[in-house]
């Protein structure tokens, strides 16, 4: 996924201001790098402004509870003595906790970030993350960073705190450096010293202890971690976008396609089955109609053709059928007259189906009553079941073929 970064310098103006950019690929190679306007800037997957150190204040503070919702407005005013102009025009965004459980915050100018973002837009750059300058520099145990050019430089101090340093040459430290160091009262052994230029030789300040590195520090290949905070934070937070999270979700997204596949195929294997046997037996079910009552005779429901073939024999030979009235009321009223029926309301015979209303003490009666009808070989279907507190009416309705 290419990268493009860009320096957010302090002397940006406008959208036509020149910005020094990079693209980098995967491995963070730089492919190219220039000084352009937003315009001119090349496409990438992924954009990160690098805002220079001159332009973010880093202050840790002791913070009261305050409430999630309410912590964008609450927060300059914890820098509010710090400032020369309105709290309120200052972007702040919280950051990492200090061993003492402070709060590191970080301070821009809101009006001017809201320009570039704004510019950035025109220009179809979508920023997805801002990261002060000082925040790219590593930083090893009880040791602190300093990028410097012979000039002016940003100091970087754990939990990613740091500061624009500025006024010292090759013999006097700056000021800011120098006030920081006498603050930390020795809980600091060294300052690493990376040169942001090649043509500068390592400085000689006196009371000061020094680590020089050998490696240059390069905002356009710096090494990035989810650690660094992200001062697009709040209402300038840029709205999540399908683009962003399809490359994090994509395996998800095939696992579940696959499992769905799966299942579907599995689905449709069954019913395919299913579908196979029901045509076997309906196939053997009209074969042995028609070799009991003739090939001749048309078969379209077969089970009932039979059913009614059979009876009308019965009928022929003398032989009450199981479908007959007289048969399912005897089979019917024995049970009825075991049972709790308080009372049966009506009968009614038709289509070799008894219909029954009856009149039980409960839901549990009812239960037991068709428990016992569905042993006796008779389906049972209720219906229009009413529970009125002291008693319970229901509709049966009920034919031969329930199967012990």
């Amino acid at each position: 996924m290419s990268q493009l970064r860009i320096y957010f310098a302090q002397d940006w103006q406008d959208a036509s201001s020149v910005c020094t950019w990079a693209l980098l690929d995967d491995a963070r190679a730089i492919l190219q790098s220039g000084s352009d306007a937003l315009a001119n800037m090349p496409k990438a997957d992924e954009c990160i402004a690098v805002v220079d150190a001159a332009q973010v204040l880093c202050v840790a503070r002791l913070l009261p509870k305050i409430k999630a919702s309410q912590l964008e407005t609450a927060l300059p005013l914890a820098l509010e003595e710090m400032m020369l102009g309105e709290a309120s025009e200052q972007h702040v965004v919280p950051g990492a906790l200090t061993a003492d459980g402070k709060t590191v915050l970080y301070a821009l100018d809101k009006t001017k970030l809201r320009q570039f973002l704004s510019a950035c837009a025109a220009a179809q750059i979508r920023v997805q993350r801002m990261l002060p300058e000082f925040s790219l520099l590593p930083v090893q145990v009880g040791e602190w960073s300093l990028a410097w050019d012979g000039q002016r430089g940003c100091l970087t101090m754990p939990q990613h705190q740091g500061l624009y340093v500025a006024g010292g040459d090759s013999q006097q430290a700056p000021v800011a450096l120098s006030l920081q160091w006498q603050a930390a009262q020795g809980a600091v052994q060294a300052v690493r010293l990376f040169s942001s230029s090649n043509q500068i030789a390592p400085p000689q300040w006196q009371g000061i202890s020094l680590t020089h590195e050998r490696e240059r520090f390069d905002w356009r290949s710096a090494a990035l971690n989810a650690s660094m905070p992200n001062l697009l934070w709040g209402k300038f937070a840029p709205p999540l976008r399908i683009q962003a999270w399809l490359p994090k979700i994509k395996p998800l997204l095939w696992i579940v396609a696959l499992v769905l596949g799966i299942e579907a195929v599995g689905y449709n294997l069954q019913w395919m089955t299913l579908a196979h046997e029901k045509t076997q037996i309906k196939q053997s079910m009209t074969r042995v109609f028609q070799e009991t009552f003739g090939s001749e005779v048309e078969v379209v429901d077969a089970p009932l053709q039979m059913q009614r073939s059979l009876a009308r024999a019965r009928h022929a030979a003398g032989v009450a059928d199981d479908a007959d009235f007289l048969t399912l009321l005897d089979r019917v009223s024995e049970e009825l007259i075991q049972g709790a029926a308080s009372k049966v309301n009506g009968l009614r015979y038709a289509d070799g189906q008894l219909d029954v209303e009856v009149k039980l003490a409960d839901r549990a009666n009812l239960a037991a009553l068709q428990q016992r009808l569905s042993e006796q070989g008779l389906h049972v279907t209720i219906s229009d079941v009413n529970d009125s507190g002291s008693e319970i009416s229901a509709h049966l309705r009920i034919a031969s073929g329930g199967g012990r």
